[in-house]
This record gives structure tokens, sequence and C-alpha cells, in this order.
């Protein structure tokens, strides 16, 4: 059992109310009494900047709201459900697939199906030397610059490469320089150090040592070394060189050394772009390769691909065929791993797309249940609508309105200006009912949810809703805590008086304000509630009250009655004695007929009893 305690909160200065869980609580009351104050103090209950909204006027008092044990997670069927969750814009409710398809079922059978993906992944993840592979290829594709259409640009990697002067290929007017050069550990600083010494190269003496210079040599080095050597180009040739120095062993022999001494000797840059152009090339195979295979097992396939399935096992193949530059013991060794993983799974394949299959097969199922329940709705609270949920999985769902006229469907944009009030209220009631069932809330509230709608429609929408087996099977809000705030009869009648759900599904009490204070009485379906019928013969055979309440109450039992069998001659005689008139039956107007005596006595002798 919940208890409830609400403070200052807007009309209600003190209130105390209990919910019993996993149960139809009904709380009845009358306009003024605070009902939707109650549902809004509930559902903010765990906010008190929020619940702050709620604060009294009457006093300085602070609102507040105490509920043992909490809630958890608390939805409420109000306005704001209808103005922000349902019907924006063309879509009639957002994340359609979870509220509509998403069933344990289907999880289930999902579960099943990714375990099937997570073979190469795992192969990926463990696999220390294709990772660091991978890392390594990644890191030197990056050095080259391709344009939009994949074309290699002249600039950064490429272009240090193509130089035919460098760091390994030394001009003549520079051979003194060689030490540096040749010294690795500062050859790249050195370079930046001796360009940053021009700016000092002022006179016949050395800017370094202060010495006189060999001018006309001096100047002839310095023009060749601003040519020829920029820090960032030396950089970017050295990077590169120890990125492929750490992927040689995955490199056929013959074809590195030939890239090498073509880098480091004065070679036609168009045989340099040429191998430089199949590298990149099979880089971008390699990685391409290697990404497919992550991304297959990490997005854990959904029904949409399907159709893609034997293209998408083909794309994380390693043919040797494909690779003129890349070869060897060492990446002849990683191709067989994954391929014989992409074997194996390419046999998987068959058991996939049968699986798949039938997970469509539930899918579909489901969304012609789901669309039958809902349009069947509609069609009881008389709404010309109807819903379509368009699905392929998970990431390809939406739900469209269509109007019904002639037996026409038409579809239907901006939905919110086409509905009307009383068909939004309809509609969003059941939607709250799907959207509570993937929330998943401890208590859901239905704030006055049916004034708006005649008697049988008010039965029609709480049948659906309460009642067991009734549509779609495991969408209701039948077994769950639910809160109805009405001023409604109608659901005591239905659910406690005549009993349409099972009574240890549902309790009823009757609240009020009395000064702002609300109370709640629990309602005796025996005691607290009587028919009209029930009600009317007992005033009329009260004689202690007034004969005209008395003979009104009777002729109200006539009408109860239908007007059949006695009651009908009952009916006339009492409309005779109210009006003053001569006993006698009335045909049609001004026409009267003698009714018999035998009638009279009868009517009589019915009234005694």
């Amino acid at each position: 059992m919940y208890e409830i305690i609400i403070n200052y909160c807007n009309n209600i200065k003190e209130g105390k109310i209990y919910i019993e869980p996993n149960k139809l609580n009904i709380k009845y009351g009358i306009n003024g009494t605070g009902k939707t104050t109650v549902a809004r103090a509930i559902k903010l209950s765990g906010n008190n900047n929020e619940l702050q909204t709620l604060k009294s006027f009457f006093t300085d008092a602070p609102a507040s709201v105490s509920v043992k044990p909490i809630f958890n997670k608390i939805l409420v069927f109000d306005e704001e459900f209808v103005n922000q969750v349902v019907f924006r814009k063309d879509e009639v409710i957002e994340n359609s697939f979870e509220v509509f398809l998403k069933t344990p079922n289907y999880d289930e059978k999902k579960e099943q199906l990714d375990k099937h993906l997570q073979s190469l992944r795992d192969t990926m993840n463990a696999d220390k030397e294709i990772i660091d592979l991978k890392e390594s290829l990644i890191k030197i594709n990056d050095k080259f610059k391709r344009t939009n259409k994949g074309h290699l640009i002249n600039s950064g990697a490429l272009k240090s490469l193509l130089s035919k002067q460098n760091l390994y290929n030394i001009p003549r007017e520079l051979e003194d320089y060689r030490t540096f050069f040749d010294n690795e550990d500062i050859n790249i600083p050195w370079i930046d150090w001796r360009n940053s010494g021009d700016t000092y190269d002022i006179s016949d003496n050395c800017p370094y040592c202060s010495e006189k210079i060999d001018a006309p040599k001096h100047t002839k080095q310095k023009e060749v070394f601003k040519r020829t050597y920029t820090k960032s180009d030396s950089k970017n040739l050295k990077e590169v060189l120890e990125l492929l120095e750490s992927i040689k062993l995955y490199i056929k022999a013959d074809k590195y050394d030939e890239l090498i001494q073509y880098v480091k000797t004065d070679t036609s840059p168009d045989i340099i772009k040429a191998i430089v152009e199949k590298l990149t090339t099979e880089f971008d195979l390699l990685i391409s390769r290697f990404n497919a295979i992550n991304e297959f097992g990490m997005k854990k396939i959904v029904i949409a691909d399907i159709t893609n399935l034997d293209e998408q096992i083909n794309a994380m193949e390693f043919p040797k065929i494909l690779f003129e530059i890349f070869g060897g013991e060492k990446i002849e060794n990683i191709f067989e791993r994954i391929n014989n993983k992409v074997a194996s799974l390419r046999k998987e394949a068959i058991i996939l797309k049968r699986e798949m299959g039938e997970l469509k097969g539930l899918l579909q199922a489901t969304i012609i249940e789901s669309q039958n329940d809902i349009n069947e709705f509609l069609k009881t609270a008389g709404i010309s609508y109807e819903l379509e949920i368009q699905a392929e999985d998970e990431t390809n769902s939406r739900t469209i309105l269509k109007q019904c006229f002639n037996g026409s469907k038409s579809d239907v944009s901006n939905i919110r200006s086409h509905l009307s009030w009383g068909e939004k209220n309809a509609f969003s009631l059941i939607l709250f009912m799907y959207y509570s069932n993937f929330q998943g809330p401890d208590l859901i509230i239905l704030d006055d949810p049916i004034s708006s709608f005649d008697s049988n429609k008010k039965f029609a929408i709480l049948h659906r809703m309460f009642k067991k087996n009734i549509g779609k099977k495991d969408v209701s809000f039948a077994a769950k805590s639910v809160l109805l705030l009405t001023h409604d009869f109608e659901p005591i009648i239905d659910f406690v008086v005549i009993g349409k759900i099972s009574p240890d599904s549902v309790t009823a009490s009757y609240i009020w304000n009395d000064d702002g204070n609300v109370y709640e009485k629990a309602i005796n379906s025996n005691v607290d509630v009587k028919l009209v019928l029930t009600e009317n013969k007992e005033i009329a055979k009260n004689a202690e009250i007034n004969i005209i309440s008395r003979i009104a109450a009777l002729r109200k039992c006539c009408e109860l009655n239908g007007y059949e069998e006695h009651w009908s001659y009952t009916y006339e005689i009492l409309s005779c004695l109210i009006h003053g008139d001569e006993i006698r039956r009335k045909i049609c107007s001004d026409k009267f007929e003698c009714m018999p005596v035998d009638e009279i006595d009868r009517v009589q002798l019915s009234s005694q009893k």
C-alpha cells in the first residue's frame, strides 16, 4: 500500500490518499476537489523545484509531497502528454518501434541472432598483431592527402617522397653537411636551426661563428638549402619512412626495397608516385576490410540487412590476389586467420537468414496485431482515422495517420491540426497505453481521461484499457498500479458494482475537499451504491416521503422499465393524476381511449406491492 500526503499544493492544504499496488485505484470526486493537483503533485514528488510551481497562494509554506514507498518512475496521462509526446508534425508518436514492436519475444530472438555476429569482432579485438597493423596503416595513410575523388594530392608526405633531393639524396653543393643529415637524432631540428640562421646572415661573417666565409660558396649553399630543405618536409619524409619500417614485415621484400631505394636516390617522381598510389590503394583496401569486420560485429545486424548479408560477408574477406605490394608470411597468416572466420560466418549465414526471416515474420505479425487493436479501438470510439505502422527494423520505423472517408484512405500531414480535441484525447489514450507498456512505470496516473465521451464510448475505452485478453494481449493496464482520478461515476458502476473486471483488480473511493483538506473514503458497492431503479422504488414505497416525490419516483420506474407490460399503464395513470385529467390513455395528439378497468385494478395491485 502506498501512502501519499500532499501539503500546500494549489487548493489543497493537506490531503492523504492511498494507492494499492497492481490494481486500478479509482478516486471519484466532483470538479474542484483538486484531482489534477493530486496528479501533478505525485508526478513532481521527486523534483522539489518543479513542485513549487504548485505552491498555494494562501500560505507561505512550501508545497510538499510525501510518497511512501517511493515510485521510481511515474507516467501521467494529461494535456502535457497529448501536447508533447504524440502528434509531432507528421508522426503519430516518437520511438514507434519501441512503443509498438519491441516485445520480449522480439528481444529474445534478436539477442540470439546477434550472438552469431561476435566471432569476427572478437578476433579483431583480441588479436594484438591485427590491432597494431591496423593502427600503423591508418597512421601512414593519414599522411597522404586526397581530393574528394580520392586522388593523391602532391603535398605533405607525397611531396617529401617525390623530392629528388632529401635527407638521403643530398645535393652536391651541400655535401659538406652530410654528417648532420646522416645523424637521425638531430637532423630534423638541425635543419630548422640551419634555416633560422639565415635571418642573421647580413655580412661576409658567418652568423654562427662570426668568422670570415667564402661568400659565393656560402650564398650558393644557402640558396640550395633553402630550396631543398624545410623542417616540415624533412620531418614528413622521416616519419613516413619510419612508419613504413614498422610494417616492413607485412610487405613483399622486393617491393619494400624497391620503394625505399627509389626514395633515397635520384628517381623519376612518376615512378615513385605510381608505387605510392598502389601502396595507398592497398592501404585503403586493408583498412576498409578491417573496418567492415569491426562494424559488422558492433552494429548488431538488423532485419533490413538480410538482403545485403552475403555482400557484407564478402567485404570482410582478404583474397591474396588483390594485393600486389603486401605479402609474406606474417600478412598471409593474418589473412588466413580472418578468412577462416569469414568462411565459418558464411556457413552460418544460412542460419542467420532463416532466423532473420523468422524475426521479420514476428515483426510483421506484431505490426498487424498492433494496428488492428488500435484501429478497432478508434472505430469503437467513432474516430474515422486509422494508424499505419511502417517498420523494417529498429533503425527504420514510423507511424502514419490515415483519414478514412467513403472507403478511401488518405495520409494526414500536420496531424495535430486535423484532429478535434475529443479525437486527440481518445487516440492519445490508447497511444499512452502502448507508450506506458514501453516505458514500464511503477505508477500510471490517468487524470480525468474519459470525461469528454458519452457513456458507450467511456465503457469501450475503459474496457480496452483494463480488461485482460482484449486487443493486443500483452498491452493493457491490467494488473498494473493505476490511479484513475475522475468525476465520472461510470467506471465505478462498470468495474466495481457490475464487476466487469475482477474485484481483486480494482478498488474505489470517494475523495472530497473540505476547506482545503482532502479526505478519502472507500466505496462499498453493497452499501454506498444503489441502482437508480432500486432507489426510485424505495422512494415510491416510503410513506414518510411526500406524495409528489413518490409519484415522480414511481413514474421514473416506469421509464427505467421501458414502459413494458403494466408499467406502460402505470405511466399513463400517473400522468393523468399529475395533470388532473380523466384517467384515460393517450393515443396521439388530442386523441385518447378509455383504459380497461382490469388494467387499472392491476396497476393498483402492483403499486401496493
